[in-house]
């Protein structure tokens, strides 16, 4: 399991500048969308929100550019 981990940290330590980029700016996309599409379904007139998922999508997503961005580094 190890070795699966280490290939895929040399990956993204080698990837080309330009494709880690478009990959980062792909997910922060995806994050800005699934936020605004949550806010979007909440139209004030509910007292809660709903599709809550969406935003634990989002959390999942800024985690894993985090984790991106600490191993390009």
């Amino acid at each position: 399991m190890k070795s699966i981990y280490y290939q895929f940290v040399n990956f993204i330590q080698e990837l080309n500048a330009l494709w880690f980029m478009a990959i980062w700016i792909l997910l922060f996309a995806a994050i800005l969308l699934l936020i605004v599409k949550f806010f979007k379904i909440y139209d004030g007139t509910q007292k809660k929100f709903e599709k809550v998922s969406l935003i634990i999508i989002a959390i999942l997503l800024i985690a894993v550019l985090v984790f991106l961005t600490y191993i390009r580094r």
